[in-house]
């Protein structure tokens, strides 16, 4: 029986990079609304009211809540290659993407995609961090669901401008090239002569 073979975990960066810029905020809100409910504990003649405080420490709760989700899932998402597939993976989104929907791989510079020049400025704040590094496309027949689902749990910088694809910003993008080009390579040469010995069987039976 063949064993499945797989490459190593490589984490998301870009979606890290969402989680790194909402983190800190939900957590200033969250203390700030804190503050202000314990503030109308400690002072009763406070303009707020008994609902007022109610909704603050709802709030507060609410906003923390989502700044620990923040924190933690940034080194929850991850992209992983199989003998067959990718696995695309974050806290809300699991899926794979079947090797017969690539159509190529290849490294780019992060601003020979998203030229800084031609970028909105909240874009181009977003991947400053990113300039300068190398990542890896993988463009695609199609995607493995909707694209505005996939939208919904994944960064808008991770889907290629310029073709149906996505982009891979990966801490070690050669070692994730060299893994998903190895793997891809070996199945398609399976491939190959699967579509070969098939041929040669209807030769056969001619």
């Amino acid at each position: 029986m063949r064993t499945t073979r797989q490459g190593h975990r490589h984490p998301l960066l870009l979606y890290r990079r969402t989680m790194d810029r909402i983190w800190p905020y939900t957590l200033v809100l969250g203390l700030l609304l804190l503050a202000a409910y314990l503030f109308a504990l400690v002072d009763k003649s406070a303009w707020l009211n008994i609902s007022s405080d109610v909704l603050l420490l709802v709030g507060a709760v609410v906003a923390l809540i989502l700044c620990a989700f923040a924190f933690v899932s940034r080194f929850m998402a991850y992209v992983q290659v199989f003998s067959d597939h990718l696995r695309l993976v974050t806290p809300f989104l699991r899926t794979n993407i079947s090797f017969r929907r690539v159509r190529s791989i290849h490294p780019v510079l992060m601003q020979q995609l998203f030229p800084p020049k031609e970028s909105k400025w909240a874009q181009r704040r977003f991947l400053e961090a990113f300039y300068g590094k190398t990542v890896v496309v993988v463009e695609l027949r199609s995607y493995p669901m909707d694209p505005s689902m996939l939208k919904l749990f994944l960064p808008t910088a991770m889907f290629s401008p310029q073709a149906t694809g996505l982009v891979f910003v990966v801490p070690d993008w050669m070692k994730f090239s060299t893994e998903l080009d190895s793997m891809f390579g070996t199945w398609l040469q399976v491939q190959r002569n699967q579509a070969r010995s098939q041929t040669v069987s209807q030769w056969d039976v001619r």
